[in-house]
């Protein structure tokens, strides 16, 4: 028997493979914790992180559509999106 993959496990690995590093993990309960406007600077500055890193790691996860991107003037901000994390892993932002 040949089990397939669905495109389910792809956004799951994908979603996990995000997860997978503790820093990514920090900024989405940052982002959880502070809903209004978060530059890349803010985040870094709360975290203790260069711009530089904290862009990398947000792009991670807005490539497995754990966060939402937008420019606001010259910044990009950063938002979680919790439609994500309730479909593919409910309760999981009540645990930060």
């Amino acid at each position: 028997m040949t089990i397939k993959l669905s495109k389910d496990d792809e956004k799951r690995a994908k979603i996990f493979k995000a997860l997978s590093e503790v820093k990514r993990i920090e900024i989405i309960r940052y982002l959880h914790h502070h809903r209004s406007c978060n530059t890349c600077g803010e985040v870094g500055e709360a975290m203790g992180m260069d711009k530089s890193n904290v862009s990398y790691h947000l792009k991670i996860l807005y490539e497995a559509d754990l966060i939402e991107l937008y420019r606001k003037g010259q910044n990009k901000n950063s938002v979680l999106r919790e439609d994500t994390f309730n479909e593919w892993m409910p309760g999981f932002l009540d645990s930060l």
